[in-house]
């Protein structure tokens, strides 16, 4: 596959912001695009989680679950007033001039994923929907903003998800190690990457259910949202019975490529395979998390050995939420025999790739370049990824774009 564009005639400076399916919060980045192609070189200036406040967080939780038309289309133009006010505030807090910033690339928040194809009248129907409204966030930043960036995947005939290979392609590849980019967040995925090849030999899937499995159990068994660098499960000990409860899906059993999400990891389905578990002492409960976190690690190494086991695997680089769990971590190099590499150790911190990620979407998207791989999400053809909202400054992007052919 071959893409031009985005070399080093026109540096851009980018703002990325994600929220993921744990709905811990927005993580922003702002960023300087060295180089996008060949390899992609970037220079991150100021990244900053925002967590949502409880009253957002309850009400998105309370729509997710029984709203309305209404109900989700107030909650896409609230969500992008917070978008828009997390975009201030970190160019506030990087003490840079907005008018420095190109553009902004907003995934949203994802509030529901249905990859799995329907029949409607002839039809083949997939959807997934992200809300935090693009448009507010360019009316009140005044900053072009690129959103919606499964869509185009998905119109192709694509699953809309894992979104983001591309983007590692460009920032990870190697022409020495052929590594797996492992990415712990609500959803575990990862994407392949060949040593020295092009990003048509990109694979990529899901894998399960990560922080949506862990945060529930912590909650469940210890009355705490998360389990701080897994030192809970580290002083328990994984029960296969419980293990193999966690891992009686029929997600598991699909062939990659693949994705899920809430809709089929989510409360109450942890709370139906928990409910027999016993957990009256303190070491129970330490077995529980750490059951859990086994579970974890096994859906991802179940995705790869069950369907990529002749990659010849390196490298493992690990980001998200997770990767700071030591018991997840401990269990994953059980599972690879090998050091798990955090992000960061190559520069991209643990919770900025994902933005960042789709800051070079974004880019892809302003230059008609596609962004999606079909051999990550199943799609028939090459989409560009994402929609625009022209800023205040759009005239000017348009003018350092057509300088930088």
């Amino acid at each position: 596959m071959e893409r031009i564009g985005g070399g080093e005639k026109e540096q851009m400076i980018i703002m990325g912001l994600n929220s993921g399916t744990s709905k811990d919060g927005v993580s922003a980045v702002l960023f300087k695009r060295v180089r996008l192609f060949p390899r992609a070189k970037v220079k991150v200036i100021k990244e900053k989680e925002f967590a949502y406040p409880g009253w957002l967080l309850k009400r998105m939780k309370e729509v997710i679950a029984k709203g309305g038309i209404e109900e989700v289309a107030r909650l896409n133009f609230l969500l992008g007033e917070f978008f828009s006010e997390c975009a201030l505030r970190l160019i506030k807090q990087a003490g840079i001039k907005k008018d420095r910033i190109d553009f902004i690339a907003s995934h949203g928040q994802t509030v529901g994923h249905f990859p799995r194809v329907i029949k409607i009248r002839g039809y083949n129907n997939r959807a997934s929907l992200q809300l935090a409204e693009p448009s507010v966030i360019a009316e009140r930043t005044g900053i072009t903003t690129v959103g919606d960036f499964r869509a185009g995947d998905i119109a192709s005939a694509g699953q809309g998800s894992p979104v983001l290979a591309y983007p590692e392609f460009l920032l990870f590849s190697s022409k020495e190690k052929n590594r797996m980019v492992l990415n712990l967040g609500g959803i575990s995925n990862f994407s392949l990457l060949a040593k020295d090849e092009g990003a048509d030999k990109v694979l990529a899937t899901d894998c399960g259910p990560c922080n949506l499995l862990l945060e529930e159990l912590a909650e469940a068994v210890m009355g705490e949202r998360v389990d701080k660098n897994g030192e809970w499960a580290l002083r328990g000990k994984a029960r296969r019975g419980w293990v193999r409860r966690f891992l009686a899906h029929k997600f598991f059993e699909r062939k990659a490529p693949k994705s899920t999400g809430e809709e089929e990891f989510n409360k109450d389905w942890v709370k139906g395979i928990i409910y027999g578990f016993k957990w009256g002492k303190k070491k129970d409960r330490w077995d529980v998390l750490r059951s859990g976190v086994c579970a974890v690690a096994e859906m991802i190494g179940k995705a790869y050995y069950e369907n990529y086991s002749d990659f010849r695997l390196e490298q493992v680089i690990v980001s998200g939420g997770s990767a700071r769990n030591r018991a997840l971590v401990l269990e994953l190099e059980r599972i690879f025999g090998r050091r798990m590499i955090l992000s960061e150790e190559l520069g991209i911190g643990l919770k900025a790739k994902e933005p960042i990620g789709f800051g070079l979407l974004g880019e892809l998207c302003l230059l008609g370049l596609a962004g999606n791989l079909a051999l990550a999400t199943g799609a028939k053809k090459e989409a560009i990824l994402g929609k625009i909202v022209p800023g205040k400054n759009w005239g000017k992007l348009l003018s350092k774009f057509k300088r930088g052919e």
